[in-house]
């Protein structure tokens, strides 16, 4: 119709109208049509004032001189709120953000809805707004501001005096409650002579409706999923509808059953942007697209560009694995070789210097250079340009500072192309940047840190929905979206009483009563049952079958349905729940799956070198899968940066600094000491220890690092060794930290011996130090020894400390193998040993011990070695083998397995169930 304009409450609803204009067109044979005229109110009144101004209608003058945006307002409304504040005793308690939006929509809410000015005689919050409100419009006033709402009563006034051409009729669509504002609108159009009308989008007779009743919210998704897939099947060319009240919560639930049931086969990540059959309604804050996510994160972490800032390593290593700066295509590798060795040389907080020096060293390393210029190159002009910056300056120069620091970081990438989703996201954050240099109408400047959190702000509100491609029959709304045109069918969940109506929100700084008085959203529960009662008049019009579920349980909470459905019949059957991706391949044509129990990995080659020493031997011994993942094809996890020393680092110390004091020591050297030779003798171990351990590492240790470490080693180490005094067999140390190769059914195994002590009539003592938990010796006895290392010693160690002796276990004694429990509270050996040799150590004929290693196959020491060299062998030989199953007797022995998630142990725990629930049929 000519000269007709539809006025649309969203824009969402005017693309709508307008794309089912165009297809209908389309359908008539139709190659050219005229548009639609369809927009929202704002749209129009600010094109119809543009207009006016243009043609001489409106007087410049009479324009106000700036709308404030939203964005705007607030910042205006928390600078105010502060001043005023600062005057309170306690004004720095205050939420002062929490505080500048409930103002903000208070204010809103008055001029919206027509509200008179409460008098003062209401709550102290209530005066307390008053008095902020008046400063706020005192400052619009003397800057020539207003507000949007203020703005669109100007706009009113000018449509009442007569100014803008009108079309001759108007309807207005999608509007479910009309403010007094929208009223007035309505009523001016009416005296201008313009035919005011609805567009009516729906049916004229309720479709037929029935409610379902399911276990809990997520078999309601499923179930409407599963509705979604069988009636885009049964109907082709159908459009079809899911109504979601929680939409922003369960968005992501619903976008992968969705994609599981319409789009199988897009489940690799290439198809991520591939066309869809469903379209969501609402968008997600922008800050959640990686590409903007991306450009946050590096704005956050180059701004702690003062050398006194420390940063987080963890956060550094995150931007690493992103795509969407430097060179990330080229030097990729490099990245993630710098980002390994990060995590074990670097502690968890640190510098900007100390980051950028390490780098540089690692790029420039001589075993190992990293092709990093890029990066460098990058992070030197980004640096560059923030260490240029000081003070505070106004947000178009920080919008601007930002802008060239992500430039020379070369976000969003140049060495990939961008996708289209990407390319949308980028220009949706160029407009935040522009909404962040807008605030300079305030004329506050500010820090960089401030601007930042402006802009994180502005990123995390704005709501972002990339422009959906191809044929959309599925459309996943909010409850307050009106639909285009009837559906052929409508699922409408999540129909619980505490969802719907939705619970009352007064505004806590308007009075309460004045806000139930003129019926204000949200003002009461009564209010909100007659708008959930407008809604659900629309949603039964809506299409031509409608159904509505609501949950039994959320958890263990009982829930009850939306009192709005009382009047709708309940269905007689249950609906199906659609399958995951996963369970719908295994129940394709009906056909059971097929397992395949692959558990053998290539057999060891002639002369192939597997690292690992014993802990390649506890691996296979405890899950022959763990070994052959992280000692076969060096699977590593990544290690976590701490602050300090962490366990290992401790551990290594202790080693360290006794490895130096027991140097062509023994138990005699020890007993003769008095009290301040010992503790010269261990001052000297210690400091050279530190020593040593500095020079690993690569960095000068502080003075407080090496003043506390000097401190606890010491007071750990005087106790050790007051409780090492008290032995009675006489021993000189032999060997510390002694490397070794053994050969194991030709598996060369390399061994860290600790120590080993010899004693008078030459037999040793085999000495593990342990700082941590207490190892279980009680697999010793067992056909699988999960915790080899101190029985590999005994059973294979070579008799003298020269590798080419080959003389074996046929050489010196071995009198007992002992962990070495050096801990601040508790000392004490753990192990076996052949008669008394170490104090409260376990021996092999004690009646406790016999509970463990029986008398009967273990009669004697040497068939405790012989067990412990055939136990050995016969991993060794399966390992060789390529064993590599998944077995696992108890998880807990897992505990320092770096390839966990590559055993995937609770598919294993499935099939086992599954295995048992067959058995049992």
């Amino acid at each position: 119709m000519e000269n007709h304009l539809i006025l649309c409450a969203t824009a969402r609803l005017a693309r709508a109208l307008q794309l089912d204009h165009a297809r209908a067109q389309s359908a008539r044979g139709l190659k050219q049509w005229t548009l639609l005229d369809v927009m929202t109110v704002s749209q129009w009144l600010d094109a119809l004032f543009e207009a006016a101004l243009l043609t001489g209608e409106l007087d410049a003058q009479e324009v106000p001189q700036g709308v404030l945006s939203s964005a705007q307002e607030r910042m205006l409304w928390e600078t105010v709120i502060k001043e005023v504040l600062a005057a309170e005793v306690a004004g720095d308690l205050f939420d002062i953000k929490g505080l500048a939006c409930m103002a903000q929509e208070a204010n809103q809410l008055l001029l919206e809805w027509r509200l008179p000015a409460p008098d003062a005689g209401y709550s102290e919050e209530t005066r307390q707004f008053l008095a902020w409100r008046r400063e706020f419009v005192a400052r619009c006033r003397q800057s020539g501001w207003m507000e949007a709402a203020r703005y669109f009563d100007w706009q009113l006034d000018m449509l009442a005096r007569g100014v803008g051409r009108l079309p001759g009729s108007i309807a207005f669509a999608g509007f479910d409650r009309m403010t007094p504002q929208m009223v007035r609108l309505w009523e001016i159009l009416q005296q201008r002579h313009v035919d005011v009308q609805r567009h009516d989008t729906a049916l004229a007779e309720a479709g037929g409706a029935q409610r379902l009743l399911l276990a809990d919210q997520q078999a309601e998704c499923r179930a409407a999923v599963a509705w979604a897939k069988r009636q885009l099947a049964e109907h082709p060319g159908a459009s079809i509808g899911i109504v979601v009240p929680e939409l922003a919560k369960l968005r992501g639930t619903l976008a992968r059953l969705l994609d599981d049931a319409l789009h199988p086969s897009w489940v690799r990540p290439a198809m991520v942007e591939a066309p869809r059959q469903y379209d969501f309604s609402l968008g997600q804050p922008l800050h959640r697209e990686p590409v903007v996510h991306t450009a946050l994160a590096l704005l956050q972490f180059f701004s702690q560009w003062r050398r006194q800032d420390k940063i987080e390593q963890q956060d550094f290593s995150h931007l690493l694995q992103q795509p969407y700066w430097s060179h990330a295509v080229t030097e990729a590798d490099a990245r993630a070789q710098l980002d390994a060795r990060m995590r074990e040389r670097l502690p968890l907080s640190m510098s900007m210097s100390r980051l950028v020096r390490f780098i540089r060293r690692e790029a420039g390393s001589e075993k190992a250079p990293l092709v990093l210029a890029g990066l460098q190159a990058h992070i030197s002009d980004a640096l560059a340009i923030l260490q240029e910056q000081h003070g505070q300056q106004l947000p178009s120069v920080w919008a601007d500072v930002m802008q060239r620091t992500l430039d020379a970081l070369e976000w969003p990438g140049r060495q990939r192309s961008l996708s289209s989703f990407e390319f949308q996201a980028i220009k949706a954050f160029d407009e935040v940047l522009q909404a962040l240099a807008s605030l300079d109408v305030l004329q506050q400047a500010l820090p960089f840190s401030q601007a930042l959190a402006r802009l994180r702000e502005l990123v995390q509100e704005k709501i972002h929905q990339p422009e959906a491609e191809g044929e959309v029959r599925l459309q996943v709304m909010g409850m307050l979206e009106s639909v285009s045109q009837p559906l052929h069918g409508l699922w409408v969940m999540g129909m619980n009483d505490y969802v719907w109506p939705p619970p009352p929100r007064p505004n806590p700084l308007l009075p309460a009563a004045m806000q139930r008085q003129y019926g204000v959203p949200n003002a009461d529960s009564a209010v909100q049952a007659a708008f959930a009662q407008v809604v659900h008049q629309r949603l039964l019009h809506s299409a031509q079958q409608v159904i509505f579920s609501s949950a039994l349980k959320d958890g263990e909470r009982e829930l009850r349905p939306s009192p709005l459905l009382q009047a709708i019949p309940l269905a007689d059957a249950m609906p199906e729940l659609s399958l995951s991706l996963a369970q719908a391949l295994a129940e394709r044509d009906g056909k059971p799956l097929q397992w395949l129990d692959d558990h053998q990995a290539p057999p060891v080659e002639e002369g192939e070198h597997i690292s690992g020493g014993t802990g390649l031997l506890k691996a296979q011994a405890v899950c022959p899968a763990w070994a052959y993942f992280q000692y076969r094809l060096h699977a590593r996890a990544l290690k976590a940066p701490v602050n300090g020393l962490d366990a290992a680092g401790r551990g290594t110390l202790v080693h360290l600094v006794l490895e130096r004091f027991w140097r062509g020591r023994g138990l005699h050297d020890l007993q003769a000491m008095d009290e301040m030779q010992l503790e010269q003798a261990l001052g000297e171990a210690v400091q050279d220890g530190l020593s040593i351990y500095a020079d690993t590492c690569g960095e000068v240790l502080s003075e407080a690092f090496v003043a506390l470490e000097t401190l606890r080693l010491t007071r750990l180490l005087k106790g050790w060794l007051a409780f090492e005094r008290m032995r009675e067999q006489p021993f000189t140390v032999l060997a510390s930290e002694q490397q070794q190769k053994v050969l194991i059914e030709g598996v060369e195994i390399t061994l860290i011996i600790d120590r080993i002590d010899q004693l008078e009539d030459g037999s040793r003592i085999v000495i593990d130090y342990k700082t941590g938990r207490k190892p279980d010796t009680r697999n010793w006895a067992q056909s699988r020894i999960t915790e080899p290392q101190l029985p590999v010693y005994a059973a294979f160690v070579l008799s003298s400390l020269d590798p080419a002796d080959t003389a074996g276990s046929q050489g010196a004694e071995i009198s007992a193998i002992a962990f070495a429990m050096v801990k601040l509270e508790e000392h004490g050996f753990a192990g076996l040993a052949n008669g008394n040799v170490l104090p409260a150590m376990p021996v092999l004929d004690d009646k406790k011990t016999r509970e463990v290693f029986s008398e009967e196959m273990f009669p004697d020491w040497h068939s405790v070695l012989a067990h412990w060299r055939s136990s050995i062998t016969a991993v060794v030989d399966e390992l060789k083998r390529g064993e590599a199953a998944v077995l696992v007797q108890d998880e807990n022995e897992l505990a320092y397995c770096e390839v966990l998630p590559l055993l995937r142990l609770p598919e294993r725990r499935l099939q086992f169930e599954h295995m048992q629930q067959g058995g049992a049929q």
